[in-house]
């Protein structure tokens, strides 16, 4: 393993105090798979009142220490130094009510979730690995250090750091494991609606996705019990293999991996299982799933503290997902003026991860009007043609001149252009747009 220099000198500057200091966790089992770290803790035997006075050049957060934790702001980066500890008794299912400081670092290890995140290493005494986590890795599994049921019971928030883990690393959970986290799904209810978010953006763009969750939706369900009703909905349907759970593992595992696209690809489908109803074909039929979809998958964003921005982003591409294609230059205008062109991107990488997780043959019939969408949509960018106020060739001022109040009214004769605009009814040059404003006038404060 090669540390950076700055964890080298945080090590050393605590050994030549007397004081062991390893890197330990997620550094280590990064670094043994070839993974870059995002971050680097280390664990020490000093206290951190010792690991303050022996850093006094830099700044430092004290919010953990109580829990033996300061982080360090070192030029390079924040560094995590935490006292090697024993945890008391959880309070919540989520943190400890009390912490004891241990002697040696394999008491600290005891305390952690799964065996590769139980590993410490130093440049000179070389890995402890007392749970066997080493083996863990090179085996692909994930495995909770001691009993699964109590670990999980301490905190719950380790369940879906178990999956997550899965997702990312591509790995599979370990009989046990798994059998614990289902046993004690119930206490992710404890969780905070941040806490449970902030996991699935990043269990949603693991590369295994898919497979973890088809192996565990139950404990998914738990935290999102609103898409339970997935795995009941057959779609029953020659645009179908898959019921809606299965479509939408799909979607999700081929929309871009980016979070907010995840979350629009898991919860496009969330309102067929309530508009479920059958034609005098025989066939299933999800006639205003959409809309539907838009109302449970508010609900279930606003519960989970996304922001405004971030819910209408996704609520966006629920609405808009199951659009007919191709696409008229009209559509492909409104659809831009709407959503603008990271959008639209976006809109259309989620229709093209719902075809992908269609059946296999409308793939080839739908995915290249995607494509033309894609290229007609930068035509569009490429001449400037416009798409919203701001691109009318006719400004406010103008409506002014022309004895157009001030207020309400205004912007309404603005929208009216706009949207003759983008209809084609109405070119987009001051000359004609001057002169429909002027009709408009004429018909009075209530064109509108």
């Amino acid at each position: 393993m090669r540390i950076p220099d700055h964890i080298r000198f945080v090590l050393d500057r605590l050994e030549a105090r007397g004081r062991q200091a390893w890197c330990v966790g997620g550094c280590v089992r990064d670094s043994l798979l070839g993974r870059a770290p995002a971050d680097w803790d280390v664990a020490s035997a000093a206290r951190p009142e010792e690991v303050l006075a022996w850093f006094p050049e830099f700044s430092a957060v004290e919010a953990g220490r109580a829990f033996g934790t300061v982080r360090l702001l070192l030029p390079e980066g924040p560094v995590e130094v935490t006292s090697f500890r024993t945890d008391g008794p959880y309070s919540g299912h989520r943190r400890p009510q009390s912490v004891r400081y241990a002697a040696a670092m394999e008491e600290d290890l005891a305390r952690r979730d799964f065996t590769v995140n139980a590993m410490a290493w130093h440049p000179a005494r070389g890995l402890r690995d007392p749970f066997g986590g080493r083996a863990d890795l090179e085996a692909g599994v994930l495995r909770c250090v001691g009993d699964p049921v109590l670990r999980f019971q301490e905190d719950a928030l380790r369940i879906l750091r178990l999956l997550r883990f899965a997702a990312v690393l591509g790995f599979s959970i370990h009989p046990a494991a798994q059998a614990g986290a289902c046993q004690c799904r119930g206490l992710l209810a404890c969780l905070s609606p941040e806490r449970v978010r902030a996991e699935l953006d990043r269990l949603l763009c693991g590369s295994s996705v898919r497979l973890v969750l088809e192996e565990n939706a139950a404990l998914l369900f738990a935290a999102l019990p609103e898409l339970e009703p997935l795995s009941r909905c057959a779609q029953e349907s020659p645009y179908h293999c898959w019921d809606v759970w299965g479509h939408t593992l799909r979607a999700v595992e081929a929309a871009p991996a980016a979070p907010l696209d995840r979350w629009a690809a898991l919860l496009h489908d969330c309102g067929k299982p309530g508009v479920k109803a059958y034609g005098p074909d025989g066939r299933a039929h999800f006639y205003g799933h959409a809309q539907a979809g838009v109302e449970l998958a508010r609900a279930l964003l606003a519960r989970l503290r996304f922001s405004n921005q971030e819910r209408e982003t996704v609520l966006d591409l629920v609405e808009l997902h199951g659009q007919v294609l191709p696409f008229s230059e009209k559509r492909l205008k409104r659809l831009l003026a709407r959503l603008g062109p990271q959008g639209f991107g976006r809109l259309l990488g989620l229709m093209r991860a719902d075809v992908l997780a269609q059946a296999p043959h409308l793939a080839a019939e739908r995915l290249p009007l995607i494509d033309r969408a894609r290229e007609e949509a930068q035509a569009i960018l490429a001449r400037g043609d416009c798409l919203t106020l701001g691109g009318l060739a006719l400004r406010g001022g103008d409506l002014l001149a022309l004895g157009v109040p001030p207020g309400p009214r205004l912007g309404r004769t603005l929208r009216q252009l706009l949207e003759e605009v983008l209809a084609g009814k109405l070119a987009n040059e001051k000359p004609g747009l001057m002169a429909r404003a002027l009709e408009l006038l004429e018909e009075g404060p209530n064109h509108m």
